[in-house]
């Protein structure tokens, strides 16, 4: 299945990339410049305070955000955290894509690799700042919410959004479980 038969299939229709650093959101808009010519919108943010404002005004104009994909470390060390659990919160779904430098601490979020989080062991060679990279994280994300363990995650939040229609912190509270592997 190609990427706009996922797409389709997970009814993908409005995303936002949170990154800190320009050349990262730079690299982010070219690749995703393909994505929107498959009929996704798709926003960006510097911060976390403003992707949780745009997340929260999005989902009240009944325009939310299915996805939201953040660095982990902005105004604070892991202010990623935030944005995912304010995207789980809106019923879209929240995705880490933070870098790491395997010479230095696993905390040093800064390096030649990136990591999807909350994909085990998904390692994208080279950093941000490179269209390519944006594209694999897109693509594990979307294969994460169609074939991967994220799928049941995914169809549950999209049932609570149908049937119920309001945002929840117990939702985002036992999304960030998963997310985490442990308690939040």
């Amino acid at each position: 299945m190609d990427l706009e038969q996922k797409l389709k299939e997970v009814e993908i229709k409005k995303i936002l990339i949170v990154d800190d650093t320009a050349a990262n959101i730079e690299a982010a808009k070219e690749y995703f410049k393909q994505v929107e010519k498959l009929g996704v919108k798709v926003e960006y943010a510097s911060s976390a305070k403003e992707a949780k404002e745009r997340i929260q005004a999005a989902y009240w104009a009944k325009d939310k955000y299915s996805i939201v994909i953040s660095d982990l470390s902005m105004e604070e060390p892991k202010s990623g955290l935030e944005v995912a659990r304010e995207a789980f919160k809106h019923l879209g779904f929240g995705f880490i894509a933070t870098g790491l430098n395997y010479d230095r601490s696993e905390h040093d979020h800064h390096g030649p690799s990136t990591r999807l989080m909350p994909m085990e062991s998904q390692y994208i060679a080279g950093k941000k700042d490179k269209p390519e990279v944006w594209q694999q994280a897109f693509e594990k994300a979307i294969d994460y919410l169609t074939e991967g363990s994220g799928r049941a995650t995914f169809a549950a939040m999209r049932r609570y959004d149908k049937y119920i229609g309001a945002p929840s912190d117990e939702v985002a509270r036992m999304t960030m479980m998963v997310f985490m592997g442990r308690n939040v």
